[in-house]
């Protein structure tokens, strides 16, 4: 982790013009990408040290996808990438929906890009992994340009490093997000709210997130006071939503079939002091489960033992969060708050702040408040990396030994 630091400082000391044939090594791109490379071995070495040594729960596969053989450093390096929410994108990318409207809440833009590259765990890798390095950059690029190229250096740390962070190496799509999203946010601190709009719609057909990046358009619109044709840019930010709707239409008869399917998951609306309530009770129910019989019990996995952190990192966001709101300009925390409110109006019937640690990923602004903080509070840099990679390296073991995490 020393490495990750000291690259800092040649991010920072870097002098335009050296003419070494080398000295692109120092440029920040490199050094950015030498970061997340770093970030992305440690996680698949822990995955495939845990794969070996850990206890493994029953795989949950999906209903008419089989799971392609594979042996065993394949499926160690590659193949435990895809669990959970993994093998139903890949169902998609080789199957489509084929008439399963259960299949539907997953949105269609992740499994398209990854069936173009081959539609397996090694191209949903692998697009997971370069749509983390882009979105890593433009990250980057906008808390430097809002906070510095201290705090932005410590955002990317932060991020990377986050113990959720194992998700932009998965078969899912929170790494399409990121980018697209930071692309979004990237391009309307610009001023090319045209364009921002237009990512923004292209991102609905990834994720419900995509139209939240509407919020910061809008305000940006108003605190500006940008001429009414601007305005007209919102129409394209449900853009990639809408034609996936008129697809459930026509393939099952419900352009809401996406959100029917949610109760598949025991997925309905709620007020968020409800769900806290609930979460708070669960956790206390669940927390003595935390203990190494229950956390790697073999057999079908053990899903509800997630509340006993899914609190914890709803609190840490929400406290990000307000880090945020008083340090950054409203078009970014917008962005973060409309993400970590959405789920709470929706819980989970049994963990009701499901997928909580995934979800931070989504609102990604709280990590340049993160930043800002590690830059004003450098001595506790080290303990929270350490305390993070530590908790992050549990949270591998378990999703790469087919456990529930997020």
């Amino acid at each position: 982790m020393n490495r990750a630091f000291s690259a800092r400082k040649a991010l920072q000391t870097r002098q335009e013009g050296d003419g070494s044939p080398l000295a692109w090594l120092q440029s920040p791109i490199a050094l950015l990408a030498a970061l997340v490379v770093m970030s992305r071995i440690l996680v698949v070495e822990l995955g495939a040290l845990a794969y070996r040594f850990f206890p493994h729960a029953w795989v949950q596969t999906v209903p008419g996808y089989l799971v392609p053989p594979s042996g065993y450093w394949s499926q160690s390096l590659l193949g435990v990438w895809a669990h959970w929410d993994g093998f139903w994108y890949l169902s998609i990318a080789t199957l489509g929906y084929g008439g399963r409207a259960v299949a539907t809440a997953f949105f269609p833009l992740y499994p398209l890009v990854v069936r173009l590259f081959g539609g397996t765990d090694v191209s949903g890798i692998l697009v997971s992994f370069a749509c983390f390095l882009a979105g890593s950059w433009l990250i980057y690029q906008i808390a430097r340009r809002e906070l510095g190229p201290d705090a932005a250096w410590y955002t990317i740390v932060a991020l990377a490093f986050f113990p959720s962070s194992f998700y932009f190496t998965a078969v899912y799509p929170e790494a399409l997000v990121l980018l697209l999203s930071a692309a979004a946010l990237y391009l309307l601190s610009l001023g090319r709210i045209g364009w921002a709009a237009l990512l923004a719609g292209i991102a609905s057909a990834a994720s419900v997130d995509g139209v939240l990046i509407g919020l910061p358009i809008l305000l940006t619109l108003y605190q500006q006071r940008r001429p009414w044709r601007e305005w007209l840019s919102l129409l394209l930010v449900p853009l990639g939503l809408l034609a996936y709707m008129a697809y459930l239409f026509f393939a099952f008869g419900s352009p809401l079939t996406f959100q029917h399917a949610q109760a598949h998951w025991g997925r309905s609306f709620a007020l968020p002091w409800t769900t806290f309530w609930i979460g708070i009770r669960d956790f206390w129910r669940h927390m003595p489960q935390l203990a190494w019989p229950h956390l790697f019990a073999t057999g079908e996995p053990l899903v509800v033992i997630s509340n006993t952190w899914n609190l914890v990192f709803a609190l840490l966001g929400l406290l990000l969060l307000y880090y945020a709101i008083r340090r950054l300009r409203p078009a970014l925390w917008s962005y973060a708050l409309v993400v970590l409110l959405v789920p709470l109006f929706y819980p989970s019937n049994g963990v009701p702040l499901m997928s909580a640690p995934r979800f931070l990923l989504s609102a990604w602004p709280i990590f340049l408040a993160a930043g800002l903080f590690l830059k004003e509070h450098p001595r506790w840099t080290r303990p929270l990396l350490w305390a993070s990679i530590a908790c992050g390296g549990v949270f591998v073991a378990l999703f790469t030994t087919a456990h529930w995490v997020a």
